[in-house]
């Protein structure tokens, strides 16, 4: 009976993980008259330190986001960012290149990791303890990061008309589970990240349209 005890409960512990909460408040698109039916274009610089485990860290210059190489954690969300920029501008806007657009939006993503604005973390000494305690069965502690610097800058005809800074830092804890597959932290990293671009875009071009 106790063997049957101890085997229940450590069948618990090891599937007892509790994932990350990554909420966020409903924001709608930014509706401006100026915005209206004018057109967007974009250009997305991104810098981060230089990765490799005997690199020194230097932070890299910034660059276009093409020439950049990128986590897997973070590849998905920046590669949609330019969705990001235009689901909080009103349905009527419309893409355009350089040459031809009304505006075009700036961005400058400072990652202060190795991994890139958002990864995850492994609490080594945390997931020790609990492997002991479960016999190797218990779940791997976490903490999803995103911690990046992010200008956001609005041109008209070669001049910026309005331009803020963003400073990001937010933490979270998240347990990953012994049948949980490496991608579910991909999948929590990317949706901490989408959650801030979203909102400091969002607050960028609310507080535009007080200035144009």
């Amino acid at each position: 009976m106790k063997k049957i005890i101890i085997s229940s409960m450590l069948l618990v512990l090891s599937g007892c993980a509790t994932h990350a909460q990554i909420t966020m408040p409903t924001v709608e698109n930014v509706y401006h008259q100026e915005f209206d039916n004018k057109s967007f274009t974009y250009d997305i610089l991104y810098s981060q330190p230089k990765p490799g485990i005997f690199s020194g860290g230097e932070q890299l210059a910034l660059a276009p986001l093409s020439e950049v190489e990128l986590s897997v954690a973070s590849s998905k969300t920046l590669k949609g960012l330019p969705e990001l920029i235009f689901e909080q501008l009103p349905a009527t806007a419309k893409r355009a290149n350089a040459e031809q657009a009304d505006y075009q939006v700036i961005v400058e993503l400072i990652a202060h990791d190795k991994l890139g604005p958002a990864y995850a973390d492994h609490e080594t000494m945390k997931s020790m303890g609990k492997s002991l305690v479960t016999l190797g069965l218990g779940s791997s502690e976490y903490d999803i990061v995103a911690d990046f610097d992010v200008t956001y800058k609005l041109s008209s005809k070669g001049e910026i008309v309005f331009e803020k800074a963003y400073k990001v830092n937010e933490s979270v804890d998240h347990e990953k589970g012994s049948f949980d597959s490496f991608n579910t932290l991909d999948e929590f990293t990317s949706q901490l990240l989408e959650k801030h671009f979203i909102l400091t875009l969002n607050d960028f071009f609310k507080e535009a349209t007080q200035k144009i």
